[in-house]
């Protein structure tokens, strides 16, 4: 059995957002399910932890050190990393100075648009000489070889559902609290291939759909959601808007769509970013224009039954195809299997 030390966020001291649901337990969960041996390293808490509630330089040193003497006595096959900007380079060398067999993963689930990620690009480029492998939530190909180097694998990693945590079945009724979900920072997002402010899309939607009743998070003075009262939240509504900040980059996404989709929402998905090659139209709802959205919003609102069909089908979709489980056996197959074919057309590997 394998040992992988999983190096992430896993955010248990702040408690802030959705973190119960966010990429390092599904990671986690899905490879202990897969029969690897996983141990969670919170980097961020222990970092806060050695500098007595502050991300100083000593705690940084410290976290550094505690990270090597934890590796010595764990003696991992492999590292699992994801976001974790607070460990160095040369910390991950000299781990693989102490186990010459060692493997390195590094995730990531944050855009990567050249002049408009450059603190995430920075991130996942200040590790790719110790990562052999490298997996991030985009398809774009030309976006994914900034960080193809000579020795390594760089591919796409798909949003992932965990049976465990997402729960939410919100396909099984045909009326619920809400008929549309969006939560998100107030200012601009792409929508429909224009930069607008959040705030005035909810506005034009009132205006366009009668009645449209909106669950809200960080928008229009609501309060964020935390914790298990998101998830709760996502049962309770119809539908799910899947807006990121950029909507026209291939198969990129916030996790915000796997939300929808694994807890029952009928998703809404602009067009151009070709999620319809993994989502088929009786899957999730594609849109172009605005009328287009706002037509088959009013339309879905007052088709429950049409709704919950699609739903079904698109929580059947994340479920399975997209389960914690199989993508995390790809992320493994990928790392210890040198030879990995990919046999899925999400399965994107350069």
């Amino acid at each position: 059995m394998k040992k992988i030390i999983h190096i992430s966020n896993f955010n248990l001291i702040r408690l802030k957002g959705c973190f119960q649901i966010g990429f390092p337990f599904k990671i986690s969960n899905g490879l202990i399910r897969n029969g690897y041996a996983v141990f969670n390293y919170p980097d961020r808490d222990l970092c806060r932890m050695f500098g007595f509630g502050h991300q100083n330089w000593f705690a940084k040193r410290k976290l550094n050190h505690h990270l090597l003497d934890y590796c010595r006595v764990m003696e991992p096959d492999a590292l699992f990393i994801g976001h974790a900007d607070l460990i160095e380079e040369e910390t991950i060398l000299k781990i693989k100075d102490m186990f010459p067999q060692l493997k390195v993963l590094q995730w990531s689930c944050d855009w990567i648009v050249p002049g408009a990620a450059t603190r995430n690009i920075a991130a996942l480029k200040s590790k790719l000489n110790v990562a052999d492998v490298n997996l991030i939530s985009t398809g774009d190909k030309i976006l994914l070889s900034q960080f193809k180097t000579a020795r390594n694998k760089v591919g796409y990693l798909p949003n992932m559902a965990d049976d465990a945590l997402e729960t939410g079945r919100a396909f099984e009724q045909e009326d619920l609290p809400y008929d549309m979900m969006l939560c998100a920072h107030t200012g601009r997002r792409q929508f429909c291939g224009q930069d607008e402010d959040v705030e005035q899309i909810i506005d034009e939607s009132l205006d366009k759909v009668k009645g449209l009743r909106w669950k809200l998070a960080g928008l229009k003075n609501q309060p964020t959601l935390n914790g298990f009262e998101y998830v709760r939240a996502l049962g309770q509504s119809a539908m799910g808007l899947n807006l990121s900040r950029v909507n026209d980059v291939y198969l990129y996404s916030s996790d915000r769509l796997i939300h929808a989709l694994a807890n029952g929402q009928q998703v809404f998905l602009d067009s151009r970013n070709g999620f319809q090659d993994i989502l088929s139209e009786q899957e999730a709802v594609f849109y172009q224009t605005k009328e287009e959205f706002f037509d088959k919003v009013r339309y879905y609102k007052t088709h429950p039954q049409e709704r919950m069909k699609i739903a079904a089908a698109g929580h059947q979709k994340a479920h399975k195809e997209f389960s914690n489980v199989a993508v995390t056996k790809y992320m493994a197959d990928v790392l210890f299997n040198e030879n990995y074919q990919p046999h899925k057309s999400w399965q994107i590997i350069l």
